[in-house]
C-alpha cells in the first residue's frame, strides 16, 4: 500500500521503483549567512518568484543595512513566511541578498531546488504550508524555517528530479512564450488605435479610392441617453428577465451576453429595454481615470435590461454608427481622454450624462468604420487566441503537477 502510494501516476519510463518519505530537513538545510556590500537585493514576488527589488513597481522600505540582509546564493530558494502558503517563493539563478525578514533554505547534495519549486506549486504543498504555519488569522500566518523543514513530502533520486524539472520547465518556457506574444500584440493594438482615431492611420476602399473626411458632431446630434432600472430592491434579483450587470460594462467593450443577470419586472412596469447597437457608460467610479467606461451590446436580444447605476446611450440610426465600430470608439485614446475631463467628485467621482451629449468628436463614414471595425476586431481574436492557449497550457501544467509528484 505504501509502494503504491509513492509512485506518481504519470512518470517517465526510464525510472521505477518508489519514490522515497522524508521531510524537508532532509533535503534542505536552513542559511542565515549575511550579504555582501555591492551585492544586488532581491525580492520574493508570489507572481514572479525572486527578482531585483527595484523591478517591483511597489515602493519598498529600506530598514535593513546591507550587512543585515541575506546572502542567497545560486540553487537556494528564500520564501516570504508570511506569504508562503499562497506560493511566495523563488530560486535563486544568481547570487544576491535579500531582507532578513525572509528565510533563505539551501538544497542539499542530490537535491535539486528547480524540482521541489515545482513540487510548491502543488495544492497538497500550499494545504501543507498554511497547516505548518502559525497564526490565528491567514494574514497573520507565519510558516518559520523549522516548521518548513518539518514538513513530509515525497521526492525521487536526482536524475528523476532533474528529469521533471527539465520537462516542467520547457512547459513554463512555452506559457511565457505565449504571454510575451500576448503582451506584444495588445501593445500593437493600443499603438494602432491611436493612430486610428487620432487620423495619422486612414483606410482605403476596396477600390482604393479615398474615404471622405471624418465629420465632427456632438454626441447628442448622434445619439441619445436613457436610464437603467428603477424601483429596484435586492429582492428584485436572482430570478425573472435578463439584465446588463455593472461588470459587463466595465470589463469588456463589447457585451457578453453570457453574463446578464437575472432581476424582477412586471408587465405593466414602464422600464428601458436595451437593444443592439446601444452604448452603455459606468456613471461613477473611484478614480477619474475610470469614469465612464463604455461597452456596446453587438448582439440581438429580445427583452433585456439595464442595471441601476449605469446609463445607456442608443445612436439615432446603427447603420451612420455601427455597434462593431462603436466598441473601439468609445474605448478609443481621444474619446477617453474627453470623458475622463467629465469626472467630479473628491473620494468619489461621478459624470454627467448632459455634460457627456455636449462633447463633440470626429467620427468617420460607415465604410471606414466597417474597415476599422474589422481590423480590430481581427487583432482581438488573435489576442483571444493566444489567451486560450496560455489558459490551456496552464490547466495542463496543473494537470502534470498533480500526476508527476507523489
Amino acid at each position: 500500500m505504501s509502494e503504491k502510494r509513492n509512485v506518481p501516476k504519470l512518470r517517465f519510463p526510464d525510472f521505477s521503483g518508489s519514490w522515497s518519505n522524508k521531510k524537508l530537513e532532509d533535503s534542505f538545510v536552513s542559511s542565515r549567512k549575511k550579504g555582501s556590500e555591492g551585492q544586488p537585493i532581491y525580492s520574493v514576488s508570489q507572481s514572479k518568484g525572486l527578482v531585483p527589488r527595484d523591478s517591483l513597481e511597489r515602493v519598498i522600505q529600506q530598514d535593513a543595512k546591507a550587512e543585515q540582509n541575506l546572502l542567497v546564493e545560486s540553487g537556494d530558494i528564500a520564501y516570504n513566511m508570511m506569504r508562503m502558503w499562497q506560493g511566495a517563493y523563488g530560486v535563486s539563478e544568481t547570487t544576491c541578498m535579500v531582507s532578513p525578514a525572509y528565510v533563505v533554505v539551501k538544497p542539499k547534495k542530490n537535491n535539486l531546488s528547480i524540482f521541489f519549486s515545482y513540487l510548491f506549486e502543488r495544492s497538497r504543498s500550499r494545504y501543507l504550508f498554511t497547516i505548518y504555519s502559525h497564526g490565528l488569522t491567514l494574514d497573520r500566518l507565519r510558516l518559520y524555517p523549522n516548521d518548513f523543514l518539518s514538513i513530509p513530502v515525497a521526492s525521487p533520486s536526482l536524475p528523476e528530479q532533474q528529469k521533471i524539472a527539465e520537462f516542467l520547465t520547457a512547459v513554463d518556457r512555452r506559457i511565457e512564450l505565449l504571454q510575451y506574444k500576448k503582451e506584444k500584440l495588445e501593445a500593437y493594438k493600443k499603438g494602432v488605435m491611436q493612430k486610428i482615431f487620432a487620423k495619422k492611420l486612414r483606410f482605403k476602399a476596396d477600390d482604393g479610392s479615398e474615404f471622405p473626411d471624418w465629420e465632427e458632431k456632438k454626441l447628442g446630434e448622434v445619439g441619445k441617453t436613457f436610464n437603467g432600472l428603477t424601483g429596484k430592491s435586492k429582492e428584485n434579483f436572482g430570478k425573472g428577465k435578463p439584465y446588463i450587470q455593472y461588470k459587463q460594462i466595465f470589463d469588456s467593450s463589447e457585451i457578453k451576453i453570457e453574463g446578464f443577470g437575472l432581476v424582477e419586472v412586471s408587465e405593466n412596469e414602464f422600464q428601458s429595454k436595451v437593444q443592439k447597437g446601444d452604448v452603455f457608460f459606468t456613471t461613477s467610479s473611484e478614480t477619474p481615470r475610470e469614469i465612464g467606461m463604455a461597452s456596446v451590446l453587438t448582439n440581438d436580444v429580445r427583452e433585456v435590461y439595464l442595471n441601476s447605476f449605469c446609463f445607456g446611450y442608443r445612436p439615432n440610426s446603427i447603420e451612420k454608427l455601427l455597434p462593431e465600430f462603436s466598441r473601439y470608439f468609445f474605448r478609443s485614446p481621444i474619446v477617453r481622454k474627453g470623458i475622463v475631463k467629465l469626472a467630479q467628485g473628491s473620494t468619489r467621482y461621478n459624470m454627467s450624462k448632459v455634460e457627456l451629449m455636449r462633447l463633440s468628436f470626429e467620427i468617420p463614414s460607415p465604410k471606414e468604420q466597417l474597415k476599422i471595425a474589422k481590423f480590430l476586431t481581427s487583432l482581438d481574436r488573435s489576442i483571444e487566441n493566444l489567451n486560450q492557449q496560455i489558459n490551456h497550457t496552464q490547466t495542463w501544467k496543473k494537470g502534470l503537477l498533480q500526476k508527476m509528484f507523489v
